[in-house]
């Protein structure tokens, strides 16, 4: 059985649900998650006609905030599966005083295990920005949501269909090729726009974070995310990179101790409103993280001669650094929160976490979930530091040479 995932959307009352029956008719075993809650009259008798109209072939699961665990944990049992609707489970979340970037969080999840099914997944969702803008700021807040969410849905979805009065409009097919598809002006290896944006996104809000919450984190998630790191480039294919995984509340200790030390001399280095600023920062959540990661360069892998390292002998250290970002862009799709901490004693870290000799710590790195991303980098917006603008770093030909028509483009342009 070949998974696939069906966006289905539409205003109020324009058929599609009863277009996810019509295209659920060819399957066996079918499962109806419910998002809706019963909670008056009205709404007790529109489900009872779902229901209804639904027949006794249907397993029907009422779930109106986890949904994700039940597409991970039953959904296999069958052979399609019909989400109604992702509308209300985000009003539900909604209710439940979550904020946007937690809601947007739970959605990427849902989506992620939709994909990693066997069966066809059918979710149905409704368009409310077509309609007047609600006066009330919350409403207002929970349009903009919804509409987000619709437009991440539909971009990783294979298939998305816009329901006006009970007819199927196909607006993105389930073909790989027409998602695939670029500009035949371009290069043939270029990624589809959406993918592009994706990546782009990822990059402009990857944040060093430094706020986390108890949550843990998924075992699969972590792993994806550490593979995602494993597959960084490297020079001479050395991959001189290893992941230790602290999860020890001692060991935590022990390297918030190792922290706090090496922060106060740290702190010395600066005068008066300088010093201030600095000890008002927060800049590090070694203890709060679910898990903290200490990301090492083996020095020795391989040997003494190491294709493209004899000229350039740190070229393990420099690679072990972009595993360190691709580690930090999976997270951040991932929803997770990241936070480097450098001000530490590498030696006493060496000591607190039976480092040997030839094995150069390169980043501890805290990772685990946030209430919120950094809307701009922390260090931005204390007033630390401005990022500097990128046209006056790009030199051609030689030191300050003139760039010349060089030009600053965006796919999705980054906060300033």
């Amino acid at each position: 059985m070949a998974n696939k995932t069906t966006l289905l959307t539409g205003g109020s009352r324009s058929g599609k649900s009863r277009h996810a029956l019509q295209l659920s008719k060819a399957f066996g075993k079918k499962i109806f998650l419910a998002t809706a809650e019963p909670l008056d009259e009205e709404m007790r008798k529109r489900i009872e006609i779902h229901q209804a109209e639904r027949g006794k072939d249907w397993i029907t699961r009422e779930e109106p905030l986890d949904i994700t665990n039940v597409v991970k944990n039953e959904a296999e049992k069958y052979e399609v599966l019909v989400l109604d609707c992702i509308t209300l489970w985000l009003s539900n979340l909604f209710m439940n005083n979550e904020n946007r970037d937690t809601i947007l969080s739970k959605l990427h999840h849902f989506i992620a295990e939709c994909k990693k099914t066997k069966i066809h997944v059918i979710v149905i969702t409704n368009e409310l920005g077509s309609g007047i803008i609600p006066m009330d700021p919350s409403a207002r807040a929970f349009r903009d949501v919804a509409g987000e969410a619709n437009q991440i849905l539909a971009a990783e979805f294979d298939e998305v269909i816009n329901m006006v009065s009970g007819i199927p409009v196909v607006i993105k097919s389930s073909k790989n090729e027409n998602e695939d598809q670029v500009d035949s002006t371009n290069s043939r290896h270029e990624f589809s726009p959406q993918k592009k944006e994706g990546l782009y996104e990822a990059i402009y809000k990857r944040r060093d974070i430094r706020h986390f919450n108890s949550k843990k984190i998924d075992p699969e998630t972590l792993g994806r995310v550490l593979n995602a790191a494993h597959h960084a480039g490297s020079v001479g294919y050395m991959q001189p990179w290893n992941f230790v995984i602290i999860d020890d509340p001692q060991i935590k200790n022990r390297v918030a101790e190792n922290f706090k030390k090496a922060n106060d001399e740290a702190a010395l280095k600066f005068s008066d409103e300088r010093q201030d600023l600095y000890n008002s920062l927060k800049l590090e959540g070694i203890e709060e993280a679910a898990i903290n990661i200490c990301v090492t360069c083996e020095r020795t892998r391989f040997g003494p001669n190491v294709l493209g390292r004899n000229t350039v002998f740190d070229t393990d250290i420099f690679s072990t650094c972009c595993a360190v970002q691709n580690l930090w862009l999976a997270a951040r799709a991932e929803g997770l929160a990241v936070g480097w901490v450098s001000i530490l004693s590498y030696e006493k870290l060496k000591e607190d976490l039976d480092i040997p000799d030839h094995v150069q710590p390169v980043a501890y790195l805290c990772i685990g979930h946030t209430e919120a991303f950094y809307r701009k980098p922390m260090l931005e917006s204390k007033g630390w530091a401005k990022r500097l603008p990128v046209e006056e770093l790009i030199y051609y030909n030689k030191w300050q040479g003139d760039p010349g028509n060089f030009k600053v483009s965006f796919i999705n342009k980054p906060s300033k």
